[in-house]
């Protein structure tokens, strides 16, 4: 298909049509949209990924931050972080708590949280620990669970919290000097089990 285009561009769309999609994917994959997207960052960040697990988003952010420090309590997950972030100079792995953060006051420009806060029992003390360890002017991103009913996940997955609301989270964030910069519910995985997503810029 793609040996037999037409020079004429105009012609090529009109007849690929819904096909482009396709063609696109066959000549480049689809996995460039994320880093593409993540390019729009200002250069020079320090980014903090907090609870970053195995590592999944630290490759990512590499090619876009300055520096990229992950943070986990458990071992095991930095241990998979590590094979992960092998080969990006700028990625440290660190072992810590979300309620005494292994940084320095004022020493982050982005703090990401992404499903972590649920299982977190105090809130409080780890809203106030990314707050001392942001910048001035610095974010925090956080992406959780919309409130929901499911009970069992307390027991079955060990969830603290059965999501959070946006005014849960302002409050929260007022209580150590945060504001709420922007909160979005995000459209809904068709193939997804579990509770809706959000994702809230704190700052």
């Amino acid at each position: 298909m793609v040996a037999a285009r037409s020079g004429d561009s105009e012609e090529l769309f009109r007849r690929l049509g819904s096909r482009w999609d396709a063609v696109r994917q066959e000549l480049f994959g689809d996995s460039f949209t994320l880093p593409a997207l993540l390019a729009l960052l200002p250069p020079g960040l320090v980014v903090a990924d907090l609870g970053c697990g195995t590592g999944g988003t630290l490759p990512l952010l590499s090619p876009v931050a300055a520096r990229v420090v992950g943070i986990d309590r458990e071992q095991a997950m930095l241990d998979a972080a590590a094979e992960r972030a092998a080969g990006f100079s700028n990625i440290e792995l660190r072992r810590g708590q979300l309620h005494a953060l292994p940084l320095v006051d004022g020493s982050v420009d982005l703090a990401l949280c992404q499903l972590v806060l649920h299982h977190v029992a105090e809130l409080s003390p780890v809203f106030a620990e990314v707050r001392r360890v942001l910048r001035a002017g610095g974010r925090w991103v956080l992406l959780d669970m919309v409130e929901h009913d499911r009970e069992e996940y307390r027991t079955t997955m060990g969830h603290r919290h059965l999501g959070f609301s946006r005014e849960g989270l302002e409050r929260l964030a007022a209580g150590v000097g945060l504001g709420m910069v922007s909160y979005r519910v995000l459209p809904v995985d068709p193939a997804a089990l579990g509770p809706g997503l959000f994702v809230a810029v704190l700052g």
